[in-house]
């Protein structure tokens, strides 16, 4: 069957959108598949992930998300941010606050327009958990904030926080971002027994006083070029290791481009950019 589509991307963080505001166009059973098929980068359309419009019985609109590997993520910060410019510059929604239902929660992002045109995407996150048991993850003390974690013999220990923001994330700050073998040690950290239902984990070099930069290796997807909800999450874990202002906003530079994050008393608030790259239809 011919299935339209759309193809966007925040920062480098690319996703396949499909809208199920009408009917579902890819049936329960085949979105995980659909997700492995279409994400493979050469062979297909290629992207970091699919998201699903669909309608919400107690929000605006719902966002389903799958990752490469058919897995089913609970949010996205950059995909959040994607989908609210596609929702509203296609008119499924007409206020600039929206509110969106997803497996993380209640996600209110707000566009900022001009001309009819969304310019940033500004997206509430929500506050961070730091308690083991809500992220999950394994181990002794209620808390894992510069926790020593075991990778392997050759390796040895690295220092993480954990927290969950959404979805369950581990940030290490080093010294050497770039000399930093982000696949193999993401890889050993997403799949570490400690972390039952996986984890993100961000790799952060501070450059100054809010201000870092950043390199994500995302469950079930590997490494990206941006991800809003681990740019959050580290921003938290910076607050925990005081080595940010948080009264301050926070500028986050990933690979793919710069994020701005601020901490509220409502939680903490991702701003960047959006964009529409084309229209499609693939033969599934």
């Amino acid at each position: 069957m011919e299935v339209k589509f759309t193809k966007v991307e925040g920062t480098g963080n690319d996703f396949i959108i499909i809208d199920e505001m009408d009917g579902e166009v890819i049936p329960e059973v085949d979105k995980a598949t659909f997700a492995k098929r279409v994400c493979e980068r050469k062979f297909s359309i290629g992207a970091d992930g699919v998201i699903f419009i669909s309608p919400s019985g107690i929000c605006d609109v719902q966002m389903r998300i799958f990752n490469p590997d058919g897995s089913e993520a609970e949010m996205s910060g950059n995909g959040m941010r994607c989908f609210a410019k596609y929702v509203y510059e296609r008119g499924i929604v007409k206020e600039k606050k929206i509110t969106v239902e997803t497996l993380g929660g209640v996600i209110t992002p707000e566009v900022i327009v001009n001309d009819g045109v969304v310019e940033e995407v500004r997206v509430l996150m929500g506050r961070a958990e730091f308690e083991r048991k809500l992220i999950p993850m394994e181990g002794n003390g209620d808390f894992a904030i510069d926790t020593d974690l075991y990778v392997n013999d050759e390796i040895g220990t690295i220092k993480i926080t954990a927290l969950n923001i959404g979805n369950p994330h581990a940030v290490s700050v080093v010294d050497n971002l770039y000399g930093t073998d982000v696949d193999s040690l993401g890889s050993f950290i997403e799949n570490h027994d400690a972390f039952p239902r996986r984890t993100n984990v961000q790799f952060v070099e501070v450059n100054d006083l809010n201000d870092f930069d950043i390199r994500t290796y995302e469950r079930g997807v590997g490494e990206t070029l941006s991800c809003g909800t681990g740019a959050t999450a580290a921003v938290y874990a910076l607050e925990k290791l005081k080595m940010i202002d948080p009264s301050r906003e926070v500028t986050v530079r990933a690979l793919g481009g710069v994020l701005k994050v601020t901490l509220t008393e409502d939680g903490a608030y991702l701003t960047g950019k959006a964009n529409i790259i084309y229209d499609g239809e693939i033969d599934y």
